[in-house]
């Protein structure tokens, strides 16, 4: 909820819609910033390369537990991405938009933030004109030592 309250005046000025699918007694011991920048970068990234202006995109995130990983899955129904693009999305300055703004660092830090930070893995999947998907497993409970990646991230 917080999150998408953040995103919201983004999100208005677009026609994409967010749906999370969430049970509510799942519960994580992990860190909440690193999860919270994974899902702001994922939207903002569908929102400037998923979906025209004039799109009625929708976005869904689904999270379930699986034994003692949590499932996140990140879908958008937006343009999708060729093959070779989809290879790249996690490189560091990789990008499509590099003279509109884009820095090509959105996705490599989604990557190093689930990885380095959660412990966990992410892939991605994407098909021309059907969109994209991301699917995180995370440990529920993170794992002792990933915070001192987290507090040197953030300055601690």
């Amino acid at each position: 909820g917080e999150i998408l309250l953040s995103l919201h005046p983004r999100i208005k000025k677009t026609r994409a819609k967010v749906v999370i699918e969430c049970p509510e007694d799942l519960t994580m011991d992990t860190y909440p910033g690193a999860l919270y920048q994974i899902v702001v970068n994922l939207v903002m990234n569908s929102l400037v390369h998923a979906f025209d202006d004039d799109t009625e995109g929708q976005i869904r995130i689904e999270v379930q537990r699986q034994d003692d990983l949590v499932s996140l899955e990140y879908r958008d129904n937006g343009k999708g991405m060729p093959e070779d693009i989809r290879r790249r999305v996690f490189e560091p300055f990789f990008t499509t938009r590099r003279g509109s703004g884009g820095s090509g660092l959105g996705l490599h830090i989604v990557y190093n933030l689930a990885t380095q930070i959660l412990r966990g893995t992410v892939s991605c999947d994407s098909e021309l004109g059907l969109g994209t998907s991301f699917r995180f497993l995370i440990p529920r409970i993170a794992p002792a030592g990933a915070e001192t990646a987290e507090a040197k991230r953030n300055g601690g």
